[in-house]
């Protein structure tokens, strides 16, 4: 039939069902059409493309063509890989929506395009029906408060202590083990396949338990694990998300496929669950953890991954706690951070290069220690934001802290790049001047622009930077003529030098040159010398006494 369904609800309809093949429920459809309107549909769409980012174009053409219904047609599927290669894996979202919004039109098609007719019908039955079941209050929350699980009217089985071969009915089946030593490995489980995601298992494991049951057709575990639990997925075939739920851990999660999202939800005590990927041996192995009312306990150890997708999302849609969980990744190279959930998080990892949270709506607290000399680059979200990062290891940091008014705290080890972006921002470096402080090149000009920290997008009556140098530095107070000395010196060279000796021992000055403001922190010594830190901010041709500190 013509399409039924108009304006942003049919947007989002399309948006979920070609790009992940899956109606939301109630409570996710509704806030999301509450979002859209301040966030955009496109901004929705890539979000939706970032927990892809693991998959190849080739892999992302099929499955958007795919869920539209238009396979087989070699053609196409070839054109659209070409066209994510030309534009970038991180469209995906937005190219499956217009797909979609195209292919609606065509029921009535002529000429070449009439070969589309018939999927744009069934394709419109499937955006009507998808908008139908979303809008319905009555398909909304799980069993255990989280909108993620959605439970229909199958049939519920519970769990014996013996050897259980179980089959559900064809919809939306619960399969209970509510007691230590009810699930176990020789377990046959089968949902029924049908493909959905409202096939459920719900097993509680006593401490030290490792079970590996066999699983079929059940889209949803949710364990609750014990002191030194094992959920083993190697004989489970159909899993799409596997929840720790309000465990009391160290607990892990072993033999997890890459396709399977990992949740750590309802939090108790906490504590470290490990999740062991099947198949992480390669270079760009891709895995996707979902935090929903993580407590500060939490820590997800995800070894063997490089590539991290980490979304932070409410749990319970009665509560709005915000998520608070450590990150352990030894082989990430990056971290993808998005969701609607204020997250707080440290981040470790030897290899990590880029910590991105562009995705993430929700005020980002993040503490991460560099432990290898690679370039570390952090993005921000749209909230305000706290950086906090600890050069341990000295590695140079470029950070982004976006939109927001944002925090970000840095030492001196390195010469880093800040940009505060949008928002009433506070910069603070430490170690300024010091023994852990990186050295001045005072060789050339050239050599002096790589060894300070640079500021951008520093805006003076908005934004504030604080200095701490290694001993008690305070504000040096020269006159408007010694200023104008250092403005006028022949070199940046020059005009360091002059400002040190303008300065004095332990002080720190603020002066112009050129286009810019730079501040120098000296040290016990009254001259320029390599111990000494400079900080440029570009692009600001005077400095409010009030827009930067000295300690």
């Amino acid at each position: 039939m013509p399409a039924q369904v108009s304006g942003i609800h049919a947007d989002l309809s399309m948006l979920h069902r070609a790009i992940s093949n899956e109606s939301r429920t109630y409570e996710i459809y509704t806030n999301q059409l509450a979002a859209i309107p301040s966030i955009g549909i496109n901004e929705l769409a890539r979000q939706y493309s970032a927990s892809h980012g693991g998959m190849s174009e080739d892999a992302l053409s099929t499955m958007v063509l795919t869920n539209l219904g238009l396979l087989p047609n070699a053609d196409l599927q070839v054109a659209l890989k070409d066209y994510l290669i030309a534009i970038g894996k991180i469209n995906v979202g937005t190219v499956a929506l217009q797909l979609g919004q195209i292919l609606s039109g065509l029921e009535n098609a002529t000429g070449d395009l009439a070969i589309y007719s018939a999927a744009a019908v069934r394709w419109n039955n499937e955006v009507t029906a998808s908008h139908a079941y979303s809008s319905n209050p009555a398909n909304g929350m799980g069993p255990v408060g989280n909108s993620y699980f959605n439970v229909g009217t199958g049939t519920t089985l519970t769990l014996t202590s013996s050897v259980d071969v179980l089959s559900g009915t064809l919809y939306d089946d619960v399969f209970l083990a509510p007691a230590p030593g009810l699930l176990g490995s020789p377990d046959l489980l089968n949902g029924g396949g049908d493909g959905g995601r409202g096939d459920m298992l719900m097993a509680t494991l006593g401490g030290g338990e490792s079970v590996a049951p066999k699983l079929y057709g059940i889209e949803t575990v949710i364990i609750t694990a014990g002191e030194s639990a094992k959920f083993s997925s190697a004989n489970a075939t159909d899993i799409r998300m596997l929840w720790g739920n309000g465990a009391t851990r160290p607990a892990t999660f072993a033999d997890v496929s890459l396709k399977t999202t990992v949740g750590v939800q309802n939090s108790l005590s906490g504590g470290p669950l490990t999740v062991k990927f099947a198949g992480a041996s390669g270079t760009l192995d891709s895995a996707n953890i979902l935090l929903a009312d993580a407590t500060g306990l939490d820590e997800v150890i995800a070894p063997g991954i490089e590539l991290l997708l980490v979304r932070s999302s409410a749990g319970n849609v009665e509560t709005t706690t915000n998520n608070t969980a450590r990150i352990t990744a030894d082989a990430a190279e990056e971290i993808r951070i998005w969701g609607d959930q204020a997250l707080t998080t440290t981040v470790t990892g030897a290899h990590v290069e880029v910590i991105n949270a562009t995705g993430l709506t929700g005020a980002l607290d993040l503490a991460f220690t560099t432990t290898g000399s690679t370039p570390v680059g952090i993005i921000g979200g749209t909230a305000g934001d706290r950086i906090n990062v600890n050069e341990a290891s000295g590695g140079r940091v470029a950070i982004d802290a976006g939109a927001g008014d944002d925090t970000v705290i840095v030492g001196a080890a390195n010469a880093h790049e800040v940009t505060l972006g949008r928002g009433s921002d506070t910069l603070t470096i430490v170690g300024l001047a010091g023994a852990t402080a990186r050295d001045l090149d005072t060789s050339s000009d050239a050599a002096l622009g790589r060894s300070f920290i640079r500021v951008t997008d520093f805006e003076s009556g908005v934004d504030v930077i604080r200095l701490f140098g290694s001993d008690s530095t305070a504000k040096a107070a020269p006159a408007s003529a010694q200023l104008a000395g250092i403005a006028a010196a022949s070199s940046l060279l020059d005009a360091v030098a002059l400002a040190a000796t303008t300065a004095g021992a332990n002080k720190a000055i603020a002066f112009r040159y050129g286009a810019d403001t730079y501040i120098l922190v000296n040290d016990a010594v009254a001259t320029l010398n390599a111990n000494d830190s400079l900080v440029k901010l570009v692009g600001v041709s005077a400095l409010a006494d009030a827009s930067w500190t000295s300690a």
